[in-house]
């Protein structure tokens, strides 16, 4: 049986979208280069702001039928690369944190909107997001049928259990991991636990940015060994299963 190719890019998003996808179309290219039937991005990849986040979210967001997404779609077009890549979900009042998935023909498959948000550690995410409703519902994909949790709620392993139980293969958790004691132990320990539990691969995919985001994407097989992994810094990691 063939092996799948797929890529997680690990890099830090700013204020400046046109950045961020620059950014992206160079790990496009080179997740292409490297034979990659999909590219995994972080958490925030349309945009992040440090300071005065509720309002700039709000500024920021956009519809799923928005410059962003029509830019992946057409990456996705032009290289025939599934991608996936979190941003801010224009809705009324607060936008939701949502990740989009596209397939190579640039049609968007699936949405997921953060249900757990991040109101931990001193943290309300709550101020600057809304809540999303509904569980992703798994897509088939190049390396199997994809399901897709967000950051903080791979603290809970019931959400990783239910894409499990809604037919997903492997699971996806993009990421704006927060720096902090421990941190890198809890994100490299939680994405190994929901692998063994659930006996499926899991791919963690984070920003890295000094004192913010700690970086070290990895992913791992469904008996808990490591298929690969990055540290800290900007990085492409391609592997395959």
């Amino acid at each position: 049986m063939a092996g799948v190719t797929v890529s997680l890019a690990q890099f830090g998003a700013c204020e400046d979208k046109q950045n961020n996808l620059r950014r992206i179309q160079d790990f496009v290219q080179e997740a292409k280069e490297f034979g990659a039937s999909m590219l995994f991005l972080p958490e925030y990849s349309m945009f992040y702001a440090k300071m005065n986040r509720r309002s700039l979210n709000i500024r920021a967001a956009e519809s799923l039928d928005g410059p962003f997404v029509s830019a992946l779609s057409q990456m996705a077009r032009q290289y025939g690369l599934w991608i996936t890549a979190g941003m801010y979900e224009r809705s009324d009042g607060l936008p939701y944190n949502a990740v989009v998935v596209m397939d190579k023909d640039g049609t968007l498959r699936g949405v997921h909107r953060k249900q757990r948000l991040y109101d931990a550690f001193g943290y309300r995410e709550s101020d600057e997001c809304r809540a999303g409703e509904s569980p992703f519902c798994p897509v088939d994909t190049p390396v199997g049928r994809l399901g897709l949790i967000t950051c903080y709620e791979l603290r809970f392993p019931a959400l990783a259990a239910a894409q499990k139980q809604g037919g997903a293969e492997v699971l996806l958790v993009p990421a704006g991991w927060a720096a902090g004691a421990n941190k890198v132990l809890h994100w490299r320990t939680l994405l190994c636990a929901r692998a063994i539990e659930n006996s499926m691969a899991v791919f963690g995919v984070d920003q890295y940015a000094h004192d913010c985001f700690i970086g070290y994407s990895a992913a791992f097989a469904s008996d808990g060994s490591t298929l690969g992994a990055l540290e800290d810094g900007d990085g492409l990691l391609t592997i395959t299963i």
